[in-house]
């Protein structure tokens, strides 16, 4: 009996000090208990239950451009007519576009508008793929990324990319078979031919070699012309003196 008492109070006592560490609503005794750990449930979802295209949808990269993001100063602003004049004046990459011309006109504009010393190769790289516009843009894409750092690699770049050897000789090879158009006067074919010659920059030919091909691409009639302008076999007289006649 006296084993059972001292069991009760001692039950008695563990209950009170339970009920000192835990929060008590209406003299009931609130124990928290932990929440068992629960195996998270996997969900699998059949593959044939999702649109057909999400399996084939690839993500690319987007490439970066081929020049190389220059530094500048944060306060670097591009004048906005500049940028216009140049917008306006595109390059589209069709073989009857000069591509020389191209370059000298964009470096023209680029002269008109004064920025600092070491700003002014930034800027035309920047805004120079804004001069072309169609087949060349889309060509000019193509180059390998980050491959340009300097105005003359960009120039290079885009000679070589629309004035490759392949045009080149096909346009000389145009020179030397040069031959008048009927009802083509002197000067009219003259002027074509020196038209055909500013295309093809770097043909390497010289006064003499110029003149021998206009001179046997003309009609004999007009060849007889200019023997009498000469005084004499047009062929015969020095360079300087074949152009200063024709």
């Amino acid at each position: 009996m006296l084993n059972v008492c001292i069991n009760l109070i001692s039950f008695r006592k563990q209950l009170i000090e339970s009920s000192t560490q835990h929060s008590s609503v209406n003299d009931f005794v609130i124990i928290n208990i932990p929440e068992e750990d629960v195996e998270p449930k996997q969900i699998i979802l059949d593959p044939d239950d999702q649109p057909m295209w999400e399996s084939a949808k690839t993500v690319a990269p987007t490439p970066n451009s081929a020049i190389v993001q220059i530094d500048v100063d944060d306060s670097f602003v591009i004048n906005s007519t500049h940028l216009k004049m140049i917008q306006e004046n595109k390059f589209d990459g069709y073989l009857q576009a000069d591509k020389h011309d191209h370059i000298r006109e964009f470096l023209a504009i680029c002269d008109m508008f004064k920025y600092g010393e070491t700003q002014s190769e930034a800027v035309k790289l920047l805004i120079f793929p804004y001069s072309l516009s169609d087949k060349a843009k889309t060509r000019f894409n193509e180059l390998n990324e980050e491959s340009i750092t300097s105005w003359e690699q960009m120039r290079k770049a885009f000679i070589n990319k629309f004035f490759p050897p392949l045009l080149f000789n096909r346009l000389l090879l145009e020179i030397r078979n040069f031959s008048q158009n009927i009802c083509e006067s002197l000067t009219e074919a003259w002027l074509r031919l020196k038209n055909m010659l500013r295309k093809c920059h770097g043909n390497g030919l010289t006064k003499g070699a110029i003149i021998q091909v206009f001179y046997h691409g003309l009609d004999e009639s007009i060849q007889a012309i200019l023997d009498r302008t000469a005084r004499g076999i047009f062929l015969y007289k020095s360079q300087n003196q074949a152009f200063s006649i024709s």
